[in-house]
């Protein structure tokens, strides 16, 4: 009876451990902003590994509360799958040193270019936060190159790079123009002209969630002779367009083909002239033009006549007038006399 209930411990105890260590968890990146842990979460959940954000153990300081940190959990049997999974998407990304940690506020009494870096940096992180703000980006870094005393003649100019989901990808979108006089605004003697923007699309094809809460798929646009409209319905407009063009082609085709066929009508019935009069055709005004156009019954009756006559006897003129020609001279002469 001992050894059975000795045996019966030593099973619960092995599954219990058996257990304990299938759901056990290990963490693999400490201390990320909610942003960038957020990130992570997403991208190995992706690739099929079960991770967890852990809220890290706030310090204890004074004054305001710091930003909250998070921890990256994920189950031991698959630290190594995870740890490759982030090195080949570079993540986390590597901070470097700002101008706000290299002067950062040491001392009561701040000197001036100390005051003038934290300002300059804090109007860029402004920007960049509004930028993050907007519909269909990712990531914004919003860069102010401001002049000095000895270099007040040259202009001031900006960079902003964005991270984005295809909205810049638009040809129709203006964000850029709403980007470029939204930094320009904000710092004076800043033209839009000035400030230049990169834009980087976020590699989503490497993410993929089953389900109906998964990523939607972007859609690109094209621009074709001036007409924006999506990639995928390309193929249908060259159709539709070149179809629209066959039709045009045989109507044209018909029109030339009917001309051609009433071309003689309409020139015996006045030409241009009476195509496009709005009277319409009708058979009287196709039966007079032939009339007009047809020689007289006298003027068949004198040209017969003129066939039948004697070559010899034309020019001739009738027998009773050439006595009264030849009698015309003596009249006149006896006048002469009286």
């Amino acid at each position: 009876m001992f050894r059975r209930s000795i045996s019966l411990c030593f099973f619960f105890l092995m599954t219990s451990l058996c257990c304990t260590g299938c759901n056990s968890r290990s963490l693999i990146v400490h201390g990320l902003p909610g942003r960038e842990a957020n990130e992570i979460v997403v991208l190995l959940v992706s690739k099929g590994v079960a991770a967890q954000k852990l809220p890290q153990a706030a310090a204890s300081t004074a004054g305001a509360a710091s930003e909250q940190m998070w921890d990256i959990a994920v189950p031991s049997a698959q630290i190594t799958e995870a740890l490759a999974i982030l090195n080949q998407a570079g993540l986390p990304r590597m901070k470097g040193t700002s101008l706000l940690d290299l002067f950062a506020k040491q001392g009561l009494v701040p000197s001036e270019l100390q005051e003038k870096i934290r300002y300059q940096e804090g109007l860029s992180e402004q920007m960049a936060s509004t930028i993050r703000k907007m519909d269909g980006i990712v990531d914004a870094s919003v860069q102010i190159s401001f002049t000095t005393e000895n270099e007040e003649h040259l202009p001031l100019t900006a960079s902003v790079y964005i991270k984005h989901r295809g909205v810049l990808d638009n040809p129709n979108s203006i964000m850029v123009s709403k980007i470029k006089r939204l930094v320009a605004s904000a710092v004076p003697g800043l033209v839009p002209e000035n400030v230049s923007v990169v834009s980087d699309r976020a590699a989503y094809s490497d993410i993929t969630i089953n389900g109906p809460w998964g990523l939607t798929e972007e859609i690109d646009y094209v621009s074709v002779w001036g007409i924006i409209l999506a990639k995928s319905s390309l193929s249908k407009f060259r159709f539709v367009f070149y179809c629209l063009i066959l039709i045009l082609f045989v109507i044209s085709c018909g029109l030339l083909w009917v001309i051609w066929k009433t071309h003689t009508l309409i020139m015996t019935l006045g030409g241009a002239k009476g195509f496009f009069n709005p009277a319409p055709y009708t058979k009287t005004s196709l039966e007079a033009k032939k009339v007009e156009g047809s020689p007289s019954d006298k003027d068949k009756q004198e040209n017969k006549e003129g066939l039948d006559q004697p070559a010899g006897n034309k020019g001739v003129e009738p027998n009773d007038k050439a006595p009264a020609d030849k009698d015309a001279p003596e009249g006149s002469n006896e006048t002469e006399d009286a």
